[in-house]
């Protein structure tokens, strides 16, 4: 769980050196050694770790070509903690040694304390474009931090071909070029049941730590079409594909919610929210039946989330970039726009700020054309259709056209 007590961005500036050639290690002494918690330099394998604190990187390999590597920091020491979003990283020389990778030169850390209780974990993007080093060459690296005095560090290796690069940042292919068997899916259902549930465990638990990540299941049965399904989750929220039969359909979904029994992508925060739209927005993670063993987690990802939101519904534009809410206001409405390494801007609206004249928002729908349709109850018990244009932030009626001016 992360708590955000302070956002102060430091005036700590570190200088870095000029390009480096691939492969080439900067000029600097060898690091002290670290309590190393992910990989063994011997053979790339997770080591068995006792400590009371467990930096891991999410994958033990990855293609050059990759641009952040997300970390997990385990708090396995009886005692909650406090820690910043800082890190450092260190190359490994021909020699064994480690050598420390220098910040380029406007690089700055935002001062964040996030609070990690006992026995819960957070996860962190390691941008190596943050670092002056040339990566393309490869080789083996591993991400450092200070932790309650404690120096941990997490190995990985940069190798060309691996699984995991910026074409295929999940380790898949794009679900166009997968076998529409339902063959290397994650997961394959069939009459007898799934092979395993083990990675829809692992799936839940990276959303829950806010990693962009990737399910892929099959459903295999003997009297209909294999149908292959990615349910990818980036840029805080899911986005739902399935091919079969040769089509691919897809949606965007913003959570997942569960019923007590089954667990569900949704675009109502809860489950009493997905209920009004289940007939158009709500789609099984997982075919029904088999969600029993998470649906404690799905209930928890669920509090968590609303104690610390007001939207109870939210929407996404076709190329998930903008994204819509309702809150507990009926009049109210937000919209927000983000884009990974670009930023991103939010903004709540009331439409009695207009003219007054609706007194409920019933819907929101993004448009081919961008803009957002309002579908609202007015004062005299009718009904009235509203477009939003988040570039101007301008309301006007979806039939007459009349402009309604921002209160």
């Amino acid at each position: 769980m992360k708590k955000i007590l302070t956002c102060v961005l430091c005036a700590l500036l570190l200088a870095g050196c000029g390009a480096k050639e691939a492969g080439e290690l900067p000029e600097a002494e060898n690091v002290p050694p670290a309590e190393e918690t992910a990989l063994e330099k011997s053979d790339l394998q997770p080591a068995a770790d006792t400590g009371s604190y467990v930096l891991s990187t999410e994958w033990p390999e990855y293609d050059p070509s990759v641009e952040t590597i997300w970390f997990t920091l385990e708090n396995n020491s009886g005692a909650d903690i406090e820690t910043g979003v800082d890190y450092g990283l260190e190359a490994m020389g021909e020699n064994g040694s480690w050598y420390q990778i220098p910040l380029v030169e406007s690089a700055a850390w935002t001062a964040q304390a996030l609070c990690v209780p006992d026995g819960e974990t957070i996860a962190l993007p390691c941008a190596l474009g943050t670092f002056d080093y040339d990566f393309s060459g490869g080789g083996i690296y591993r991400v450092t931090k200070e932790v309650e005095g404690q120096t941990c560090a997490a190995k990985f290796q940069l190798k060309a071909g691996a699984a995991v690069s910026a074409k295929t940042p999940y380790g898949k292919a794009p679900l166009e070029e997968a076998p529409e068997d339902g063959s290397g899916a994650d997961v394959t259902f069939t009459e007898n049941g799934p092979d395993s549930l083990e990675p829809v465990g692992v799936f839940l638990e990276k959303v829950r730590l806010g990693i962009p990540c990737q399910l892929r299941t099959a459903q295999v049965y003997s009297e209909s079409w294999p149908m292959v399904i990615d349910v990818i989750y980036e840029n805080g929220h899911f986005l739902w594909r399935m091919l079969t039969g040769g089509e691919i359909a897809e949606q965007r979904f913003s959570y997942i919610v569960t019923d007590g029994t089954d667990f569900y992508l949704s675009n109502g925060a809860d489950w009493p929210t997905a209920e009004q739209f289940m007939n158009k927005e709500l789609t099984w993670l997982i075919p029904p039946g088999y969600g029993g063993g998470f649906v404690e987690t799905v209930e928890d990802m669920t509090a968590k989330r609303l104690a610390g939101n007001s939207a109870r519904y939210r929407v996404w534009s076709d190329d998930g970039c903008y994204d819509a809410m309702l809150t507990e206001t009926p009049t109210e409405f937000g919209v927000g726009w983000q884009k990974p390494s670009q930023g991103g801007w939010g903004q709540l609206f009331d439409i009695q700020n207009w003219d007054g004249l609706e007194t409920a928002i019933h819907s929101l729908d993004w448009q081919a054309d961008g803009k957002l349709l309002l579908v609202c109850g007015t004062a005299d018990g009718g009904a009235s259709r509203l477009l939003f244009d988040p570039e101007t932030k301008t309301l006007q009626a979806e039939l007459c056209g009349l402009p309604r001016a921002d209160g």
